[in-house]
């Protein structure tokens, strides 16, 4: 896991948003492969394994899907979420995580993938997360998201996630979310672009003269 990741990273107990703290026990190039991670809020601890943080409270096993890399889909992939320099950071959510480590040769923007398919691990360049719920990202963190046919509650967070103008991919099956404007599509797939982030009410206190 790409350690610049971590202050992008919330707990998903629910509570206060808090940023996470690293304990990193072996590092490479800046990327933690053996650590913790630890909630200043809940006390919540995710272990850092092999390069992968596992967000999961209940457990369960990684299910096999039958997804394979393919260079075509990488390169346009990387066109349409448009990933033309190594600023900020993209999502890859589900079955698009078997593109990342061909995404990751074409292009410098750092990936995050979320729940791949078994057999994909971290590398520099591509930090894996699995979780068994919301996508465990701030609000507005990520430049682009890749989102699948899966979770629909999971998906959306991950749209969430995304900056204002980020851009937002998904499979045609998928309904383009109220907060995403949508750019084109084709017979497979669709690309959007997400709202404008809204801003917290502001109160104003007026002082009175007497």
């Amino acid at each position: 896991m790409f350690i610049e990741l971590v202050d992008a990273l919330r707990c998903p107990v629910p509570h206060e948003e808090s940023w996470l703290v690293a304990a990193a026990v072996r590092m490479e190039a800046r990327h933690i492969v053996e650590g913790t991670l630890g909630c200043p809020v809940c006390s919540a601890e995710y272990p850092v394994r092999d390069g992968v943080v596992d967000f999961r409270r209940a457990g369960g096993s990684i299910i096999a899907a039958q997804v394979s890399s393919d260079a075509d889909l990488a390169m346009r992939l990387a066109a349409l979420l448009n990933l033309a320099d190594a600023q900020g950071f993209a999502v890859l959510l589900g079955e698009w995580g078997a593109q990342a480590h061909e995404l990751a040769s074409i292009v410098e923007t750092p990936l995050v993938v979320v729940d791949p398919p078994l057999g994909i691990v971290g590398a520099p360049g591509v930090s894996v997360l699995r979780c068994d719920g919301d996508v465990p990202l701030a609000v507005g963190a990520a430049r682009a998201v890749a989102i699948d046919d899966g979770s629909a509650s999971r998906a959306a967070s991950a749209v969430r996630a995304t900056r204002a103008k980020g851009r937002v991919v998904a499979p045609v099956s998928v309904a383009v979310p109220s907060d995403v404007t949508e750019l084109a599509r084709d017979e497979t797939m669709w690309v959007g672009e997400r709202s404008a982030l809204e801003s917290p009410l502001i109160t104003l206190h007026v002082r009175r003269s007497t």
